[in-house]
């Protein structure tokens, strides 16, 4: 009888799944994204399928009342933007936008599309490159966009011509499933800054060489270098618990690699985690630490402590995104930090940083237009327009003429007279759904009366002789890859995180232990891992 009842229980489940499955395949015939095979015939008024025009504005006539809907996530606790209505009155459309926290958002997503009840439109961090290989690529529930990109989308095709997007932007089957989303990025996520009040209180230089970082915290650490009277509370070098970046340290010895073990070597991605001059890099932090010169927390603080930590000056080195994070400076202000330079060691002369971007970052699946779309043409020409210049800077900056103004060829930002409710209405958040696309070039910047210190930028200068020639480069994996390379990633990350910080904080040797950390690394299926990585960045040449 139990036999019985399973069988009848899995030919449910599998008579469901099929339902399920062919319903996704079959809309997924409405649309290929071939070029020829898009209408681009204007009729006597002036319209495509009696309802698009095919140039300027609006792009549909207001009286039809026409609207698509957005499914994304956000922190806000509605769904209405101050800029929403503002596009509509162009475009002649209104935007169903289906706003929720992420972990909602993520748990709706993946219902939706297993129930075939989904928007015409997702977007936002919920999305994944695997998804869009399943539900693009295998599925036909995303639809191809590059033919309407082409025929109907002038703005997104001159983003998708700037270096390297196409490329990034194109699935393994020649097809691009989403709108492109490029931001300008650092080309330096994260680095160490040194406090220069300190410097200057002890009557000392910046160092150059790891040697010379070494004499500099131990100043800092038998001085009062912070000057408030108590000898004991300085801490000379700190870390971002959440970005600790040790292995970028490592390039101090020749090699930086990411959390992940991985680097880029002559332009080839390669693993170096396992390689001497990762070793050399524990060894140092190892002297350093035990010499109580690193943070004795840096492994148990966690960030909202250390930030707390961090703001009453007892930091001489902090690794962090900027220095802002632990001592915010106003316009017009210098901060009281500047960036350690990328340091030399007795094992190179040429010292190297990670490099995480070229100045720009290109998301990949940020939003998709699906099958369930009656007209992806409009849909597709209402993202265009999002793409102008002036719709895309009041996303960031705030509406024309109430907080962005433009002065000439010039835009810039005023919100001095507003009250306390438009300041909230116009704030960024309340502006526009930020986890979906637009498009502001790289070297656009507001001008400022009184501009603050661009430290990032700063960084970025004074590291790019030292930067890796390479960023890693995305790539395409299978929902099965992306499941064991997930795995992989994981059990192999978190197995160098836990050894480094046993070297470090001398609760293991590593030159005892480096031939048995090798092979428990190979036991971890570390040659697969590599492999799996090499394969799917194949995908993308």
């Amino acid at each position: 009888m139990r036999n019985k009842k399973v069988i009848t229980l899995m030919l449910v489940f599998v008579m469901s799944l099929t339902i399920i499955l062919s319903g996704c395949g079959n809309k997924g015939s409405k649309s290929t994204g071939k070029t020829e095979e898009i209408n681009t015939t204007v009729d006597d008024d002036g319209k495509i399928n009696g309802l698009m025009y095919k140039e300027g504005l609006p792009i549909v006539d207001p009286e039809e009342e026409y609207s698509f809907s957005i499914f994304t996530d956000g922190n806000k606790t509605t769904d209405e933007f101050y800029l929403m209505p503002v596009l509509e009155e162009q475009t002649g459309i209104n935007v169903d936008v289906q706003l929720f926290p992420y972990e909602v958002a993520k748990e709706k997503y993946s219902l939706s599309l297993n129930s075939g009840d989904y928007a015409d439109c997702i977007g936002g961090w919920i999305m994944s490159a695997t998804d869009i290989l399943r539900f693009g690529v295998e599925m036909g529930t995303f639809i191809p966009l590059e033919g309407y990109f082409e025929k109907f989308a002038p703005n997104i095709q001159k983003v998708l011509e700037l270096e390297g997007v196409r490329e990034i932007m194109t699935a393994p089957d020649g097809h691009i499933y989403s709108v492109p989303y490029v931001l300008a990025a650092p080309k330096v996520d994260f680095n160490p800054y040194i406090n220069t009040r300190w410097l200057e209180n002890l009557g000392l230089e910046v160092p150059t060489t790891t040697e010379e970082l070494r004499d500099v915290l131990r100043a800092f650490k038998e001085n009062d270098a912070n000057g408030n009277g108590d000898p004991n509370d300085e801490i000379p070098f700190s870390f971002d618990p959440v970005n600790k970046k040790l292995g970028y340290y490592a390039g101090w010895f020749g090699m930086p690699v990411n959390d992940y073990g991985f680097t880029m070597v002559d332009g080839e991605l390669t693993f170096g985690a396992n390689s001497d001059e990762y070793k050399n890099m524990i060894k140092y932090m190892r002297d350093l630490y035990g010499e109580g010169l690193l943070d004795p927390e840096m492994f148990t603080i966690d960030q909202a402590q250390w930030k707390a930590k961090g703001s009453t000056d007892i930091y001489g080195v902090a690794m962090m995104y900027g220095s802002g994070d632990i001592m915010p400076f106003e316009a017009g202000e210098m901060p009281d930090w500047v960036p350690l330079p990328v340091l030399s060691s007795e094992f190179t002369d040429k010292p190297l940083w990670f490099r995480d971007s070229y100045g720009t970052a290109v998301l990949k699946n940020q939003v998709v237009i699906t099958d369930n779309a009656k007209d992806p043409e409009v849909i597709v020409r209402w993202w265009d327009n999002m793409f102008e210049l002036e719709n895309s800077i009041q996303t960031n900056g705030g509406p024309l003429n109430k907080v962005v103004f433009k002065d000439g060829d010039n835009y810039y930002t005023d919100n001095s007279k507003l009250t306390e409710e438009e300041k909230d209405t116009y704030s960024w958040v309340n502006l526009y759904p930020q986890s979906l696309p637009r498009y502001i070039p790289t070297d656009f910047e507001f001008v400022e009366k009184n501009p603050i210190f661009k430290e990032k930028e700063n960084v970025d200068k004074m590291y790019e002789p030292n930067l890796v020639s390479h960023t890693i480069p995305p790539y395409w994996a299978t929902a099965e890859e992306s499941s064991r390379l997930s795995d992989l990633q994981t059990v192999i990350s978190d197995y160098i995180k836990e050894k480094t910080a046993q070297w470090i904080a001398g609760q293991a040797n590593v030159d005892e232990d480096w031939d048995n950390y090798i092979k428990q690394l190979e036991k971890l299926n570390l040659n697969e891992y590599i492999e799996m990585r090499l394969n799917a960045l194949n995908k993308n040449k």
